[in-house]
């Protein structure tokens, strides 16, 4: 390639980058002549909690109580209401959780808890976190706390509401039902019925910018669905009706929660049921609610039921000050990865520098925009990002020591060039193809990872196209548009005839 073109290249690979740079990492500032705000793709993240902060619940099971409300509720009673009350709960040693002795519920057997109770709650704790990480968040957490009780936590970047109604609806591990006029319909009075007799799959679909919930039902569902609909009042009629009492659907309901009201109108020509449509602004609803349907259907109800206290909110576990803190030392490692390979390996180092201001932009570019929704950052997310950046430029230092040791064979300087690479490419390969592999398995099988395995492929993917294309390209370019080729890699010989 001649000089010129080189030359040419170069300096629109450098004003590209630095157009990308600024869309990826500049502050927002006003856009001129207008009122909105630039803002670059590092302030389209939504932060884990651990940077962030978040929304959190107890759950506790029918008849268990903290000891700050078993406390509460001793403080108002005096002499035997007090003492009663006392006798109605069992505190169990290393537990701050009060247990009742009611014998409906069934938790309390003399000093200890039933082995039905515990069986139930491990197996409907277990459900309850498979419904979170159904619904999709990359920064969840569902932990067991004082041994009977869960603690759910969601990032702040989901909004309030929409945080409150997840811990509501998931929390439900009832039966699901479905009801006409208020009572169970005949097909499920049976003692042996079952709602899958009647409901074989929920999903959600959607056309022309509307979400709604798709119900399929058996051929025994379909027969109860014929002999009712002319029963059914239109949706039409229920909207425009100010008599709500006198309306007739089919409820269906998990526990006492009315998921989806079936009118006539929904029923379709193939029996399918299409209800509860939403604009997809709230289709976030409908995601809960089928997840919800979905986990019953499949697996059932469980013989406890929980109550979600009230939602809180928390800082950030690192601290309030934790992100800036964070940029702070991006920035510095950055700019030290900039200035070292220079340092070390003249202009071949503004090379790696190429390498890392890509490397920043793809993978940021990625983290925001791939498949069309964004990743919680995490300081998970933080670390494969630097990890896969460092890597970068020390392979990079790798193949400049390869090219070094072939020059100091005596070799031309483009002989040196393509011997180092040479010699270097399936070190290289090795490397990322081991790590693209641990990658691909952290993604398909580590649950509660799955965005940091996501995360961890796109930084292994880029550094690989980097290193063994990308920079190769650049240097190349770079290096055809050099006069002294030995004060490109601060090579020194004295004898530079071959040159």
């Amino acid at each position: 390639m001649g000089k010129k073109k080189s030359v040419v290249l170069m300096v629109l690979l450098t004003i590209v980058i630095v157009v990308l740079c600024a869309i990826t990492v500049v502050p927002a500032f006003p856009v001129p002549g207008t009122v909105q705000k630039w803002n670059p793709v590092v302030l389209q993240y939504d932060l884990g909690a651990d940077l962030g902060g978040g929304y959190y619940a107890y759950y506790y099971p029918e008849g268990v109580i903290s000891e700050t409300e078993y406390n509460s509720n001793l403080a108002v009673l005096e002499g035997e209401e007090k003492t009663e009350y006392e006798e109605e709960y069992l505190q169990i040693e290393g537990s701050t959780l009060y247990f009742s002795k009611e014998d409906k519920l069934n938790i309390v057997s003399g000093d200890s808890l039933t082995d039905e109770f515990k069986n139930a709650f491990n197996a409907a704790a277990k459900e309850i976190a498979a419904r979170y990480q159904a619904k999709g968040y990359s920064d969840y957490r569902v932990a067991v706390v004082d041994g009977y009780a869960l603690r759910v936590e969601l990032p702040a970047s989901e909004p309030s509401d929409k945080a409150s109604m997840a811990f509501s609806l998931l929390a439900n591990t009832g039966d699901m039902t479905i009801e006409k006029g208020g009572e169970i319909v005949d097909e499920l009075k049976s003692k042996d019925a079952k709602i899958t007799d009647l409901i074989k799959n929920v999903s959600i679909a959607t056309r022309y910018k509307t979400s709604f919930l798709q119900i399929s039902f058996t051929a025994e569902g379909i027969e109860m669905l014929n002999t009712v609909k002319g029963e059914l009042s239109a949706s039409t009629d229920a909207s425009s009706s100010s008599d709500t009492s006198s309306l007739t659907t089919l409820d269906i309901k998990v526990g006492e929660e009315i998921l989806a009201q079936i009118y006539s109108d929904n029923i379709m020509d193939n029996n399918e049921v299409r209800t509860m449509f939403v604009d997809q602004i709230n289709a976030d609803y409908l995601k809960t609610i089928e997840i919800l349907m979905d986990s019953v259907l499949k697996n059932g109800s469980y013989d406890i039921t929980f109550t979600a206290d009230a939602v809180r909110s928390f800082e950030p576990v690192f601290g309030e000050n934790a992100l800036t803190l964070l940029y702070i030392a991006l920035a510095i490692v950055l700019v030290a990865l900039l200035v070292v390979p220079v340092v070390k390996m003249g202009r071949f180092g503004v090379v790696s520098g190429y390498a890392s201001l890509s490397y920043l932009i793809v993978t940021a570019m990625c983290f925001a925009f791939i498949t069309g929704g964004t990743f919680e950052i995490t300081l998970g997310s933080v670390l494969v990002f630097l990890f896969g950046l460092v890597l970068v430029n020390a392979l990079q230092y790798y193949i400049y020591k390869a090219v070094k040791t072939e020059f100091d064979l005596g070799k031309t300087v483009e002989s040196s060039v393509k011997g180092g690479y040479k010699k270097t490419l399936w070190g290289v390969i090795d490397i990322y193809s081991v790590l693209l592999l641990g990658s691909l398995a952290f993604l398909i099988g580590a649950a509660g990872v799955h965005t940091l395995a996501l995360q961890a492929l796109i930084c292994v993917i880029t550094g690989a196209f980097i290193n063994l294309l990308w920079a190769r390209a650049i240097n190349f370019i770079y290096l055809s548009a050099s006069k002294n080729k030995y004060k490109y890699f601060r090579f020194v010989r004295e004898d530079d005839d071959d040159e």
